[in-house]
């Protein structure tokens, strides 16, 4: 897989963000989420790509800023806000489908940003008294061809064990792979083990989970696995991520009964290295990007698939030495 050069989006004049997640709607349109938007919606972004390549040569934002919401709801004074984190496009139904960590729910959109009253069935394993604090929901995604929605919690659930943080840095990760039909039933569910963390350090913030996944054809995930650690002094913090693709096919589904941290290695889905990099704010490395989004982009002339990955700059955070930047990033299969 090749790793393109990650792109700043505020080459392109678009206004500073909190993009956790990002789905393709047709054409060059993209749905975007943010995760601090106090309005329940999505932004609608357009990328084109270099059909020979892969890199990115326009982006813009839908006018006037891209988003499209239920804005009436601000004059009702009504609480929509639920940390938007995933969000993924059926076309099956017409419809945009958004994961709040806040609320733990997945709920139905039309393109106009209408809530449709219609939702996943999450498990009750699921609920947010079961969430270790700000790790729910984070990834979600969909495929026509399976007909499947996926997502999973960014960390470990309560009932399953302790989650890696930098007290724990010898303990993996682990985490229910839940899928739903389009009748937005859950289906199978399965286990997934991640990498223990990298950092050594016991100062400084660890974000040690699972943000986002992608849907293939195949039935198989890409799991990305992320490491961002930030320094007390903000210098020497970095991002590391993985992609990993997983094969479901000879995997065991697990049940809500079983307690994840008792299960056997063989329990757990087979995973395999697709592409890794690492970001970086020190002296030498000005880069630090945190990733959260993924999705399928177009193929390319020569019929190679591109993934286009979005980072969260928390509005581009920072002081007047240096500010973090709204990445997208392109990778080739």
């Amino acid at each position: 897989m090749d790793i393109l050069k990650q792109i700043s989006l505020a080459l392109f004049a678009i206004a500073p963000g909190n993009y956790s997640g990002i789905t393709p709607i047709g054409g060059d349109e993209y749905a975007v989420v943010d995760d601090k938007e106090l309005v329940d919606g999505f932004r609608v972004l357009n990328i084109k790509l270099d059909p020979e390549n892969g890199n990115i040569i326009d982006a813009s934002m839908r006018e006037p800023d891209g988003f499209v919401a239920r804005r009436a709801s601000i004059a009702d004074k009504q609480s929509v806000y639920r940390d938007c984190e995933g969000v993924a496009f059926c076309a099956e139904r017409g419809t945009v489908f958004i994961s709040g960590e806040e609320d733990q729910r997945i709920l139905e959109y039309d393109l106009s940003g209408v809530p449709t009253g219609n939702e996943l069935e999450v498990p009750e394993y699921f609920h947010i008294d079961n969430i270790a604090g700000n790790y729910g929901f984070e990834a979600l995604t969909y495929n026509d061809a399976t007909k499947l929605f996926w997502t999973t919690t960014e960390s470990t659930l309560l009932s399953d064990g302790f989650r890696s943080d930098l007290q724990h840095t010898t303990i993996s990760n682990r985490l229910r792979l839940q899928s739903f039909g389009t009748d937005l039933k859950p289906k199978a569910m399965y286990a997934y083990e991640m990498d223990k963390p990298t950092v050594k350090k016991k100062k400084g913030t660890l974000v040690h989970g699972v943000p986002t996944m992608l849907a293939l054809d195949d039935g198989k995930l890409i799991v990305m696995e992320r490491e961002a650690y930030v320094a007390k002094s903000y210098f020497g913090s970095f991002c590391r991520v993985k992609l990993y693709e997983v094969d479901l096919a000879f995997t065991p589904e697990v049940s809500a009964t079983q307690r994840l941290a008792d299960l056997p290695s063989s329990a757990f889905a087979r995973k395999k290295l697709l592409a890794q990099f690492k970001t970086t704010l020190n002296l030498r490395h000005i880069n630090f990007a945190n990733y959260e989004g993924m999705c399928l982009g177009p193929k390319l002339a020569d019929g190679r698939q591109t993934i286009i990955l979005i980072a969260d700059s928390q509005g581009r955070h920072g002081n007047k030495l240096y500010r973090l930047k709204d990445y997208v990033r392109v990778l080739v299969m």
